[in-house]
């Protein structure tokens, strides 16, 4: 089976397209500053802004080892309003919902080549359910804005933490909107991914109608 920090990097790459797919059909930037490219064998959306691209690959390439240690419960993509910065809506990445990610053996280069077919498979299936939330979540309002946030799990080693400054922010912006509950909020199930590559359930938390 692939090891952790394989799997880590394979949910780091597709967090980063998923998080520009959901930027763009959530409407958080105007679509121009978009560009096509292809990721996963579909065409999708990167906002081609520096400091857009700039935050989500750090904050991702912090977010990795910690992943790869089994310290994170989930990545979150909150949305908030531009007014009190409080979240109106979470895309919640579950990392290994159920447990322990498929036991399907990864061994010779065939393995390999099976493992990342299918990892590719679910996850192209994944972002075209995204382009499609817009029909199911309310829209979003014209000052909204965005983090990307850390649910870290119980017991977890704090070192890890305080040698990354970046994963420190992190992990203090989610500790503060944590305090802040959508209202009313109802749950819409995305998907969930399991191969030996991937292993994560994504929902989406927004207020209600």
């Amino acid at each position: 089976m692939a090891d952790a920090a394989t799997r880590a990097r394979h949910l780091c790459d597709f967090l980063e397209v998923a998080t520009h797919t959901i930027l763009k059909e959530r409407n958080l930037y105007p679509a121009e500053i978009f560009s096509d490219r292809r990721c996963f064998g579909v065409p999708v959306s990167i906002a081609r802004h520096p400091e857009v691209e700039a935050y989500v690959k750090k904050t991702l390439k912090a977010v990795e080892p910690l992943l790869a240690a089994g310290s994170v419960e989930a990545v979150v993509i909150a949305v908030t309003d531009g007014t009190h910065g409080e979240p109106v809506e979470k895309f919640v990445f579950r990392v290994d919902p159920t447990g322990p990610p498929p036991s399907d053996a990864v061994g010779g280069p065939h393995d390999v080549a099976d493992a990342v077919e299918s990892t590719e498979y679910s996850l192209r299936a994944l972002l075209a359910r995204l382009a499609l939330l817009d029909t199911k979540l309310p829209p979003v309002r014209e000052d909204a804005a965005w983090r990307l946030l850390l649910w870290m799990r119980e017991g977890y080693d704090a070192s890890q933490i305080l040698a990354d400054p970046a994963a420190a922010r992190l992990v203090d912006a989610t500790r503060d909107l944590s305090a802040s509950a959508i209202k009313d909020s109802s749950l819409v199930p995305v998907k969930t991914v399991a191969t030996p590559l991937a292993h994560f359930e994504l929902y989406v938390e927004c207020e209600g109608p």
